[in-house]
C-alpha cells in the first residue's frame, strides 16, 4: 500500500502542476477533478461536471502555443523516466468524430468509410515503441487542419523527440504517410524510417505479381516542389504471404528477409490496441471548439503516460483513474489480487 500511495502522490503532483500552470492554483482542483471524472466514466465532461462551462471558457482563453508549451514542460520533467539508448517511434493520424453542423479549418473529412460521422478532429501523434506492451505509449500530438503540411508537422514532432531520447532506431509510418516529399526529407536528415506504402500504380502491382517471396531493390521517384524538381531515393521491399497478405514498404534500413521487416513493423500494430485502450476511457466533450478538443486529447496522453510511468500499469487504466476519485480502499476491494501483486 505504501508503494501505491507514493505512486498516486507522484501522479497527483504532476497533474497539479499541469493544471496550476494552465489555470492557476485556485482552479486546478476543480478542473482536474472534471477531467478525471469524465475519463474514468467514459462520459461527456458536460454530463459529469458542473464546472465544465467555466473550464471550457478557461481553455478557450489559452493560445495553442501556450497549451503546448505547458504540456511539454511537464513531459520534460518525465524524460528521466523514459527508456535509455535507442528507441523506436511511430507517427500516426488519430481522429475523433465530429458531429457538429458548422465547418471550419480543423473539421477534416474522415479517413474511414465505415464511420457514423463524415468529418473528424484529427491529430498527428507520436508514440514510443519499445517491444513491451506496457511501454508503448503516446508522447505528444499536434492538431491537424485543412492545408497543413505533412513534412513540417513530422519535423516538429521529431525535433521534440530528439531532445528526449539519445538515439532514434527507426520511425514507423502507415500508408497514409507515404509522400515522396516526406521520404526525401527523412533521407536528407538521416532519420531511419520504415513506411508501409499502398499497392498502387502499374509498376508496383506488376512487381508484386513477379515477386515469389521477397524483393529488395532501389526505388527512385521524381517530384516537384516550389517549381524545383527532386528525386526521392529509397529501398523498396515486397513481402508476400505475411499473415495471408502482401506488403509493400520503403525504408532506409537494409533488411535481409521479410521476417526481419515483419518483426520490426509488427510492434507498430500495437498502436491500434493502444487506441482501443484510449477510447475506453477517452475524455469526451460535446464542444465543437478545436482548442477544447485538443486540450482533452493532450490530457488523455498525459494520463496514459503517468499511468505507464507510475508503476501502476498492472492496474487497468479505468481502475487507475478511479483511484483519484474514490480512493485506494474502494478500488482495492474491487481488484484485490492486482493490488497484492503491486505491493
Amino acid at each position: 500500500m505504501t508503494l501505491i500511495k507514493k505512486s498516486i502522490g507522484w501522479v497527483r503532483k504532476k497533474l497539479n502542476k499541469l493544471f496550476s500552470k494552465l489555470f492557476g492554483d485556485k482552479n486546478r482542483i476543480f478542473y482536474g477533478s472534471s477531467v478525471f471524472h469524465a475519463a474514468q466514466a467514459n462520459a461527456y465532461v458536460e454530463t459529469v461536471s458542473n464546472k465544465a462551462d467555466s473550464l471550457h471558457i478557461a481553455v478557450k482563453g489559452l493560445y495553442e502555443e501556450d497549451l503546448q508549451e505547458i504540456f511539454l514542460q511537464i513531459m520534460d520533467s518525465l524524460v528521466k523516466y523514459f527508456p535509455k539508448g535507442k528507441v523506436r517511434l511511430a507517427i500516426d493520424i488519430h481522429e475523433i468524430g465530429y458531429y457538429g453542423k458548422k465547418d471550419g479549418l480543423y473539421e477534416v473529412g474522415t479517413s474511414y468509410g465505415n464511420k457514423s460521422y463524415q468529418k473528424a478532429y484529427k491529430y498527428m501523434s507520436i508514440s514510443l515503441l519499445t517491444g513491451r506492451k506496457e511501454e508503448r505509449l503516446h508522447l505528444y500530438a499536434l492538431p491537424w487542419h485543412i492545408g497543413q503540411d505533412m513534412v513540417t508537422t513530422v519535423e516538429k514532432l521529431l525535433n521534440m523527440m530528439k531532445l528526449w531520447f539519445d538515439k532514434i532506431e527507426v520511425v514507423e509510418f502507415d500508408r497514409g504517410f507515404y509522400k515522396k516529399e516526406l521520404v526525401h526529407w527523412l533521407e536528407e536528415n538521416k532519420i531511419p524510417y520504415l513506411i508501409h506504402i499502398p499497392r498502387q500504380g502499374k509498376t508496383l502491382i506488376e512487381l508484386i505479381e513477379k515477386t515469389k517471396n521477397f524483393y529488395r531493390g532501389k526505388y527512385r521517384q521524381k517530384f516537384y516542389e516550389d517549381k524545383n524538381s527532386y528525386w526521392m531515393e529509397t529501398n523498396l521491399y515486397v513481402c508476400k504471404d505475411i499473415e495471408k497478405k502482401n506488403w509493400l514498404f520503403v525504408s532506409s534500413i537494409r533488411f535481409k528477409n521479410k521476417w526481419q521487416l515483419r518483426n520490426l513493423y509488427r510492434n507498430r500494430w500495437q498502436i491500434e490496441t493502444n487506441y482501443a485502450v484510449n477510447n475506453q476511457n477517452r475524455i469526451m466533450s460535446k464542444s465543437t471548439n478545436y482548442m477544447i478538443r485538443y486540450f482533452y486529447f493532450l490530457c488523455d496522453i498525459m494520463l496514459q503516460v503517468l499511468w505507464r510511468l507510475s508503476g501502476l500499469c498492472k492496474i487497468v487504466f479505468k481502475a487507475f483513474l478511479r483511484l483519484f476519485i474514490v480512493g485506494i480502499n474502494v478500488v482495492k476491494q474491487m481488484k484485490p489480487r492486482i493490488f497484492y501483486a503491486i505491493t
